[in-house]
């Protein structure tokens, strides 16, 4: 099982790595064999390739996107919890809106699946 603070850290490169835009960095986040249901009732998306495509559309759709960690990582076992913030920029409009993920890890704190809890209702102008 892997250690807490390796999942945490996992975490932290996942949204840095996607807000500065390095794809590589961010896939390999992700156990061969992951599986993403981002948002929670799409279709899943198993592997590499569709997880990347769902990258490659979410950064091609906005100008920008920064994920913004605002709570606690919540670790139990090979399992976490956190809330961050979904801020786009669209159309040079800075938007802002509430995101759960839960996720699952392997033994070597690599991602074997990620569930998003998004509202899209929520998706508001930034402060």
């Amino acid at each position: 099982m892997p250690e807490a603070a390796a999942i945490r850290a996992t975490i932290d490169t996942y949204l840095a790595a996607f807000t500065a835009g390095h794809r590589e960095a961010w896939l390999d986040l992700f156990a061969e064999g992951a599986t993403m249901e981002d948002p929670v009732g799409s279709p899943i998306k198993h592997g590499r390739e569709e997880i990347g495509a769902f990258y490659d559309q979410g950064h091609a759709s906005a100008d920008s996107v920064e994920l913004r960690p605002v709570g606690p990582v919540i670790v139990i076992g090979d399992q976490s919890s956190f809330l961050f913030e979904v801020r786009p920029v669209l159309g040079g409009a800075e938007l802002v809106m509430p995101a759960i993920d839960v996720m699952t890890f392997d033994e070597d704190a690599r991602i074997t699946s990620q569930r998003a809890f998004v509202d899209f209702a929520m998706l508001v102008p930034a402060e």
